[in-house]
């Protein structure tokens, strides 16, 4: 199994972490349209090893599942 979370660009504060840092608004408005993401973990959780965005979260949903089942 895979150490997964599910992401929602707004609810991790990214848009005002990358409006702050001067990205331009097609990226803090909502990640240039996909702000549903995943964050793949370390064993342990103590490290993100990758992160993957999507634009519904039907999308980010199905990948989920699809990498809970490995």
């Amino acid at each position: 199994m895979i150490n997964m979370l599910k992401a929602n660009w707004q609810d991790e504060e990214l848009d005002i972490y990358y409006r702050k840092n001067g990205y331009p608004k097609s990226v803090w408005k909502d990640n240039e349209g996909m702000p549903y993401g995943i964050y793949y973990y370390s064993d342990d959780f103590a490290d993100i090893q990758d992160v993957e965005w999507f634009k519904t979260e039907q999308e980010r949903d199905q990948a989920f599942k699809e990498n809970e089942d490995e």
